[in-house]
């Protein structure tokens, strides 16, 4: 940010250096020119009534006085255009002021207007930003859609705004009031599924619902296709998941990021298949499907209660620190509470990029999260440019966000982050 003033301020230097050179140059021309028209006038007369009382003494005759009077007029003239002169390069002075002052002006409310300010600032305060700007925009769009309901493209562009901002309820309710065009877009059901799958942050029998209703719509829609895959996957359906993504892999570019993020899934579900189901029950903290041109993510499967994190060197894959309760809160905490720890992307999808689950006895304690809890590879820690670590106490035993759970994050960190220090020091409303 400091950069771009600099320079900008530079090029406002060098323009008015370029703009005042002509000023410049006429003030140096400009020499002994300070008579005014007044004195000019005075000198006249006095010089005139001389050559009279010359000509009345009779020492000088008439042509000589005609020829002298013609003298002093040719004078007058050459003083007047010097004063004209003087006149003229003060008001140039003048008008190089108000360049000076004007153009930096001229130029600041030129940029605000035709230019991006909030490029200049820091990518925290950008977010912000944009983030505001969009709420004022949902806002907006709310409360004409509330005049005029009749408007399932109102609500579905709602729907989807609520959704990228992360405002699960709102959205599902936007949803809902899409109405019977709901039922026969494949593409809006499938959006409805996906968003029901970061809300609840895995499938439900409810986006399961959502996921077939639209691949029987149609059957080759791509993020149905992909979340179709996801769920299979989640549920050991290994071949059923192959099959889906198999079908999609084509719609995508060849060589692609997207295509290599399918086709390292499909080999992970093929190195999974042949009959086997996952062991034990299935995880409660997981992350589901969303579209090619976003990212698949999942938390690993939760370690036993009271199990340690395991000791390993954090590196650009993973992200480690320490979990603590704040003294204020633990009366809130009981010791069976169960405690997510999570991190997610800080721009895209809230869906976690991995997860462990613990309990509150366990409290404090050392974390470690990495890509080895990452069931899908295009959605793991090293493949974003910086994470939010989050944790969660959360009263219902779910990882769905609850009234009264205890909450506490980290900033904004890169991968390869450690030594992070996370307090649990707030309570959701």
């Amino acid at each position: 940010m400091t950069y771009f003033y600099l320079a900008a301020a530079t090029l406002v230097v060098v323009a008015l250096a370029l703009l005042l050179r002509p000023w410049w140059r006429s003030a140096r021309r400009i020499t002994g020119a300070d008579s005014l028209p007044g004195l000019n006038a005075a000198i006249h007369r006095d010089r005139l009534g001389e050559l009279e009382r010359d000509r009345s003494n009779g020492t000088l005759s008439a042509a000589d006085l005609a020829e002298a009077r013609e003298e002093l007029q040719r004078q007058l003239l050459d003083d007047t255009a010097a004063t004209e002169v003087v006149t003229a390069d003060r008001f140039g002075r003048s008008s190089a002021i108000a360049i000076v002052i004007l153009l930096p002006l001229i130029a600041v409310a030129m940029y605000a207007m035709l230019g991006s300010p909030r490029a200049v600032l820091p990518g925290e305060a950008q977010t912000q930003r944009a983030s505001a700007d969009m709420e004022e925009l949902v806002v907006k769009l709310a409360k004409k859609l509330d005049q005029n309901p009749a408007n399932p493209e109102g609500w579905a562009m709602l729907a989807r705004s609520y959704k990228s901002l992360g405002r699960w309820d709102d959205a599902e309710a936007a949803f809902a009031r899409i109405g019977p065009t709901l039922n026969n877009n494949a593409e809006l059901l499938a959006e409805y599924a996906e968003m029901l799958v970061q809300k609840d942050n895995g499938f439900s029998q409810r986006s399961r619902e959502l996921i077939q209703q639209a691949l029987r719509l149609e059957p080759e829609n791509m993020l149905a296709l992909f979340m179709g895959g996801g769920d299979a996957f989640e549920s050991g359906r290994y071949a059923e998941a192959v099959a889906r993504w198999e079908r999609l892999l084509p719609q995508l570019e060849p060589g692609g990021e997207d295509a290599r993020m399918v086709e390292s899934s499909i080999a992970k579900a093929r190195e999974r298949s042949g009959g086997a189901r996952p062991a034990g029950p299935k995880a409660e903290v997981m992350a589901g499907a969303v579209a090619p041109q976003d990212e698949v993510h999942r938390n690993a499967a939760r370690p036993a209660q009271g199990e340690a994190t395991p000791a390993a060197t954090p590196t650009a894959t993973s992200v480690s620190g320490r979990v603590e309760l704040s003294p204020a809160l633990k009366d809130k905490a009981s010791p069976d509470d169960v405690v997510f720890i999570f991190a997610r992307a800080i721009d895209g999808p809230r869906m976690p990029l991995a997860a462990k689950r613990v309990r509150a006895a366990d409290l404090p304690l050392d974390f470690l999260l990495d890509d080895s809890q990452a069931v899908m590879p295009g959605a793991t820690i090293s493949s974003v440019p910086q994470v939010r670590v989050e944790v969660r106490v959360s009263k219902s035993g779910q990882a769905k966000a609850g009234k009264g759970d205890l909450t506490g994050k980290s900033a904004a960190v890169k991968p390869g982050a450690k030594g992070l220090r996370i307090v649990i020091d707030q309570i959701e409303p």
